[in-house]
């Protein structure tokens, strides 16, 4: 049986995203998820011709994937003349922080002809910008919390920026907000700070708080995480089994991501151990990009472990249709222990690229681009025939880069021996001069 996916794999899940049953929509965007930068072409696709359904789904599926190429089409959506497309595609921008993301959110939050969703969303996804580095937004959102002619839902929306503020800032605007005009803003800023209640029926306040993590409002799963993240490291071991119960929720999963990579490596190194006991794509290629994240080489070493564990699975567990979803996990493995020089896994890294049945996954190229030597090269060139024309094109980047830095010419003798599709690849990819090659166009990275 081969193990290459189907030619019309994507195209099918992506159409199950129009699907009315919620199991095969969720188990659609499950693989989807896992599938990641191979999938962004298709979720593109799905936006400018696929139903509404579609692009409901299509949408935070780009921005779990995290694929820079998904950037420009989300931001091209704002335009649309659907507002709830509108409000989707400003909450999935939040996980593309950039100078142009946050210009646009702010045009969006300024529009008062918007309706309140738009307006809200934009908001809250400027805040989500302002957290990871955009601080150019943070003066509109102010504006809009104090703003008294401001519409109240937008105002409301904009308090989750108390929560990136400082104590004095924040204890300053919220004595302010206390004597507003208007009831509802006074009301949620003197709840706001005030003591938890009583979780419901008595229950464990870190399984409700873990609970509320999967909510739909906004509100709710966004005080979760930072609620969840005051708790320590007594969260570590429930949140990982909740994502193992969740293991078909791609924004679940990364809800708990969020939380687990602000813990920080001293409060979460139980994750070391307890990434061995977890079985499941997509809460694993999660916790690998946690543990990467965390910058802890000790943890990220342990990768390692892992990915002998999957190298060690038998064939049979690939699925019916050819793809192999523990194949991401294994490359995003190797692309965090790449990030710190680290060749430890290099020997599973060439068998990556030499395996004839599996299509190169775009975080090994990642990852060989950033330790590779001139033994990866010819591993590279017999990879490149088997692949389409944007792997091609980031295969031949790799080559360049890893040529450069080895300093290795193109009449080095390593290459005077290559025969057929190699020579072809090479010739490609190095040209004699004066004749033309590959075109040389930028290609995106995977996100860090």
């Amino acid at each position: 049986m081969t193990l290459r996916p189907r030619a019309n794999e994507i195209p099918d899940l992506i159409g199950r995203l129009g699907s009315r049953s919620e199991a095969r929509i969720d188990a659609a965007r499950a693989r989807l998820a896992i599938i990641g930068g191979r999938a962004v072409e298709g979720l593109i696709e799905a936006l400018e011709g696929g139903s509404r359904r579609v692009r409901t789904h299509a949408m935070p599926l780009l921005a779990l994937i995290g694929d820079p190429r998904g950037r420009e089409p989300l931001v091209a959506m704002l335009r649309d003349r659907d507002p709830r497309m509108r409000a989707i595609a400003a909450k999935a921008l939040s996980r593309f922080p950039s100078p142009e993301v946050a210009c646009a959110l702010r045009r969006l939050a300024a529009d008062r002809e918007q309706p309140d969703e738009v307006r809200v969303a934009a908001v809250r996804a400027a805040i989500d910008q302002y957290a990871a580095g955009q601080e150019q937004t943070l003066g509109l959102i102010l504006e809009h919390l104090h703003d008294t002619s401001e519409r109240e839902a937008v105002r409301l929306g904009a308090f989750s920026i108390l929560r990136h503020l400082d104590g004095s800032q924040r204890r300053t605007m919220l004595a302010a907000l206390r004597r507003d005009a208007n009831e509802a803003v006074v009301e949620k800023a003197r709840r706001y700070g005030a003591p938890n209640q009583p979780p419901r029926e008595d229950r464990d306040p870190v399984e409700v708080l873990i609970e509320e993590l999967g909510e739909d409002d906004y509100g709710r799963w966004n005080a979760a995480v930072h609620r969840l993240i005051k708790q320590g490291r007594k969260v570590v071991v429930p949140l990982v089994e909740a994502m193992q119960s969740r293991s078909h929720d791609p924004e679940y999963c990364t809800r708990a991501g969020m939380v687990l990579k602000a813990l920080g490596p001293r409060r979460a190194k139980a994750l070391a151990d307890l990434i061995e006991t977890v079985d499941e794509p997509l809460p694993l290629q999660v916790l690998v990009e946690v543990i990467g994240a965390m910058g802890e080489k000790s943890m990220i070493y342990g990768l390692k472990d892992l990915i002998d564990r999957i190298a060690e699975r038998p064939q049979g567990a690939t699925e019916l249709t050819g793809f192999d979803m523990m194949q991401r996990v294994r490359a995003k493995a190797h692309l965090e222990l790449a990030r710190i020089g680290s060749r430890v896994a290099i020997q599973d890294l060439r068998d990556a690229l030499a395996d004839r049945d599996r299509r190169v996954e775009l975080e090994v190229l990642a990852a060989v681009e950033a330790i590779g030597k001139r033994d990866e090269l010819l591993d590279l060139l017999r990879a490149w025939p088997r692949e389409d024309r944007y792997m091609r094109e980031r295969i031949a980047e790799v080559v360049r880069t890893i040529m450069k830095r080895e300093r290795i010419r193109r009449n080095n003798k390593m290459f005077q021996s290559l025969a057929g599709e190699s020579r072809r690849a090479f010739e490609a990819i190095c040209p004699q001069p004066g004749r033309q090659g590959l075109r040389r166009a930028p290609v995106p990275r995977p996100a860090p």
